[in-house]
C-alpha cells in the first residue's frame, strides 16, 4: 500500500500502510500501559500477541512433541505435535499445531511453542462462515492466468466484497534455521492434517524459487502477518483465488480483531464481468513492493520473485505506461519535497506541496494514500495553529479510514487522540 513512504513527521521503513498506519497510532493509546502483553506464566516468556486489542487472554502451558501423546495433554490441537529443532539455537524448535476442526477447511500453526501456547485463542474465536454465502463474484478459469474471481454486479467503491480465514500461519525464521528436508515434513503435515487440505494444494503456484509445491503455494500467494510478536506468513484460501494487478480494482483489509481475518473490499467502483483484482506483497516482505511504483521499479522488485507481471498496467501501451510512470515518480518527489519543507520549518511550502499530491493520486488510483495526506494537512494547519482547518483536514482523513472500512465510525477521541500525536510530534511545542 505503498507502504515505505513517509508521513511529515514519521520515517521510512515502518511496514505498516498509511491507512493502517494512522489507525494503529489512533487506537494504541486507548490501552493502559502493558496492556498489548499477555499474562503467562513464568515457564512461558511474555511475548506480544495483538498489538492492539488481544489484551487479557491467558498462556496455555507450553506444547511440543515431548508432551505426552494423548488429545487432554494437546488440546485444543486436534493432532499431536511434531517438531523440528532450530540449527541457529539449539534450544529452539519450531513444531506444526493444527485444529482440523476450525471452520471449513482447519487451522495449521507452524511456530514455536511459546508463540503457539500464546496465541491458543485463535481456534475460539468466532468465525463468520456465512459470510460469503451471498457473493458478487464467482470463481472462473481466466485465459492465461488459470484461476481468478469475476464481478457477478456493479460492486460500488469500498464494498466489501469476500472475507476470508487463515488455514496457515507460518513462522517466518522457520525457514532458515530449519534444513529443508526436515522443513518441508513439517510444512507436508501442517497442510495433511487440515479438515480439506485441497484448500491449499490447489492454489496457484508461479514461483521459480520454490523446490516444494507447498513451499510453492505459499510463495506465491502468502501474505505477511504478526502472530505473537514474531513475523509469519499467513495463507488465505479464497483471497489467493484473486490475481495481482500493480493498479488493483479491490483491497485487503486485515481484520484488527482477528489475526486470521481478511476482507476483501473494492478500491473503485467494480463493473459486472469484470475481474477482481488485489495488489499482493511478495512473501517475506510485509510491504506491498508494486502498488504506486513506476514501470522500472516494479519489474525490478518482482523479478527478485520470479514473477512476470501480466496485468492491464504493465501490458498498457508505451505512451500510457510513460505517462503514469511520470505521474507516479512526481507523486514520489512531491512527497518527500513536503516532508522536507515540512521538517525544515516551512509549513506553507509544505501545504502547497501536499495539495499537489492530494490531486494526483484519483488519476493513479492510490486510495489507500488518501488517509495519509488528509492527516499530513491536519498535522500542518496544527503546527500553524488553525484550527478551524486542522478540525476539518483530520475529519477527512477520519472519515476516509470509515468509508474504506478501517473505522467504525468517527469519535471524539479519534481527535483527542491525533491532536496529542501532533503535539508529541513536534516535542511539545504546539
Amino acid at each position: 500500500m505503498v507502504s515505505n513512504k513517509r508521513t511529515a513527521g514519521e520515517s521510512r521503513g515502518t511496514g505498516l500502510g498509511p491507512s493502517r498506519r494512522l489507525l494503529l497510532s489512533l487506537l494504541v493509546r486507548a490501552l493502559p500501559a502493558g496492556a498489548a502483553q499477555s499474562q503467562c506464566s513464568a515457564a512461558v516468556p511474555p511475548v506480544l500477541r495483538h498489538p492492539i486489542l488481544d489484551a487479557s487472554a491467558v498462556c496455555s502451558p507450553l506444547v511440543d512433541d515431548t508432551t505426552r501423546p494423548t488429545p487432554a495433554d494437546y488440546s485444543p490441537w486436534t493432532h499431536a505435535p511434531i517438531c523440528e529443532n532450530s540449527t541457529a539455537d539449539d534450544k529452539k524448535k519450531y513444531c506444526v499445531y493444527t485444529n482440523s476442526r476450525h471452520g471449513h477447511s482447519g487451522i495449521s500453526l507452524l511456530t514455536r511453542p511459546e508463540i503457539a501456547a500464546d496465541s491458543v485463542s485463535i481456534v475460539d474465536e468466532y468465525l463468520n462462515l456465512r459470510s460469503n454465502q451471498s457473493v458478487p463474484y464467482k470463481i472462473v478459469d481466466i485465459p492465461g492466468k488459470g484461476k481468478g474471481v469475476v464481478a457477478t454486479r456493479l460492486i460500488k467503491r469500498y464494498e466489501p466484497i469476500m472475507m476470508d480465514y487463515s488455514v496457515l500461519l507460518i513462522d517466518m525464521g522457520f525457514a532458515t534455521e530449519v534444513p529443508a528436508k526436515k522443513g518441508y515434513r513439517l510444512l507436508h503435515a501442517a497442510v495433511d492434517w487440515l479438515e480439506d487440505p485441497d484448500s491449499v494444494l490447489t492454489l496457484g503456484q508461479s514461483n521459480g524459487l520454490a523446490q516444494d509445491p507447498i513451499e510453492n503455494v505459499l510463495r506465491t500467494n502468502g501474505f505477511h502477518t504478526m502472530l505473537g510478536g514474531g513475523q509469519h506468513m499467513a495463507l488465505y484460501p479464497l483471497v489467493s483465488r484473486i490475481n495481482h494487478a500493480c493498479k488493483p480494482n479491490a483491497y485487503n483489509r486485515f481484520g484488527l480483531n482477528s489475526l486470521q481475518v481478511v476482507v476483501v473490499a473494492a478500491a473503485r467502483d467494480i463493473q459486472p464481468g469484470e475481474e477482481i483484482t488485489i495488489s499482493c506483497p511478495c512473501t517475506n516482505t510485509p510491504v506491498d513492493i508494486t502498488l504506486g511504483k513506476t514501470t522500472p521499479e516494479r519489474i525490478q522488485s518482482l523479478k527478485l520473485w520470479s514473477f512476470d507481471c501480466t496485468c492491464d498496467l504493465c501490458t498498457a501501451p508505451a505512451p500510457e505506461r510513460a505517462a503514469s510512470d511520470a505521474r507516479r515518480a512526481k507523486i514520489d518527489d512531491l512527497r518527500d519535497q513536503a516532508i522536507a519543507a515540512f521538517q525544515a520549518g516551512k509549513p506553507y511550502q509544505a501545504l502547497r506541496l501536499t495539495r499537489q499530491v492530494i490531486n494526483l493520486l484519483p488519476t493513479e488510483e492510490l486510495f489507500p494514500v488518501y488517509a495519509e495526506q488528509y492527516e499530513n494537512m491536519a498535522r500542518i494547519y496544527f503546527v500553524l495553529r488553525d484550527k478551524e482547518n486542522a478540525v476539518k483536514w483530520a475529519k477527512q482523513s477520519l472519515d476516509t479510514l470509515v468509508e474504506q472500512g478501517y473505522l467504525d465510525r468517527v469519535r471524539p477521541e479519534h481527535f483527542i487522540r491525533m491532536w496529542q500525536k501532533f503535539h508529541e510530534e513536534e516535542g511539545g511545542r504546539y
